[in-house]
């Protein structure tokens, strides 16, 4: 299996085709735009940004905002669209725990880490050090939202095949179609993705994997804690009126925190 970042690297291209960003950000900017105001931020680390989505919304509704990720191909469709849309966000090619040596980064009033993100991190240690890299650039009683799947349903169902979804890229017709195998000896996930391109002579297809984590709630909280999270609240997804998280039933396991005083 691959890496994380080269997996990225690969779906790149197809990332907005397959994500409704106008539906997306109607969904969740209420959820986002309260968390944000109960701690008054002002300066906002979009962290795993992917191509940038949530990060210039957040510079188009007035924040200060920096984004981060992994994968250098997802930066580049990123800071292609904040040129684009006139916005001045940089954006630099970091992962969770490499944050603290991007220069002149600075600290930050909340970090999001949306999308998924954690999972790729293979072990309770990657994950401690992870947030440990995020608790070091926020300020005391500084804001974390990270919005990831519910894995305590997921590996219990072992849900394999998810909903393909298709568009246009360069003229071409697209279809990303996502699917996953279950290691339960090993507690691991394989996440594929078949990136199906239509051409001239038919349709073309190429599957990537890489591996995942599933992300209990009770290991995301016993991470936070370590980390020198505190005031943590957990919900079953980003809307204007979050219910609280159901292990037995939320599609998303989404958890705010605040950085407490070292």
């Amino acid at each position: 299996m691959g890496s994380s970042d080269d997996f990225y690297d690969a779906l790149a291209p197809m990332f907005d085709v397959m994500t409704d960003w106008e539906a997306r950000l109607a969904a969740e900017g209420p959820f986002l735009r309260a968390a944000l105001e109960e701690v008054r931020a002002a300066r906002v680390l979009d962290a795993a940004c992917g191509s940038g989505g949530h990060a210039l919304a957040l510079a188009s509704w007035g924040y200060e905002v920096v984004g981060a990720d992994a994968s250098p191909v997802m930066v580049q469709m990123a800071r292609e669209k904040a040129q684009a849309a006139g916005l001045n966000v940089p954006f630099a090619v970091a992962g969770l725990t490499d944050l603290a040596g991007v220069p002149g980064l600075g600290t930050f009033d909340a970090v999001l880490c949306l999308g998924n993100s954690l999972p790729h991190l293979l072990t309770q240690a990657d994950l401690v050090a992870a947030l440990r890299a995020v608790a070091d650039i926020l300020k005391p009683g500084g804001l974390f939202v990270t919005q990831n799947l519910n894995y305590d349903l997921r590996w219990q169902r072992q849900p394999r095949w998810f909903a393909a979804q298709g568009g246009t890229l360069d003229g071409q017709e697209v279809l990303v179609w996502r699917f996953a195998d279950y290691d339960a000896p090993a507690g691991q996930i394989a996440f594929h993705i078949a990136l199906f391109r239509k051409a001239a002579g038919g349709w073309q297809v190429q599957v990537h994997t890489t591996p995942q984590r599933p992300l209990f709630q009770a290991d995301l909280l016993a991470a936070l804690a370590e980390a020198g999270f505190g005031e943590v609240r957990s919900y079953a997804g980003m809307t204007a009126s979050p219910a609280p998280f159901d292990p037995t039933s939320s599609g998303d396991l989404v958890v705010v925190a605040r950085r407490m005083e070292r």
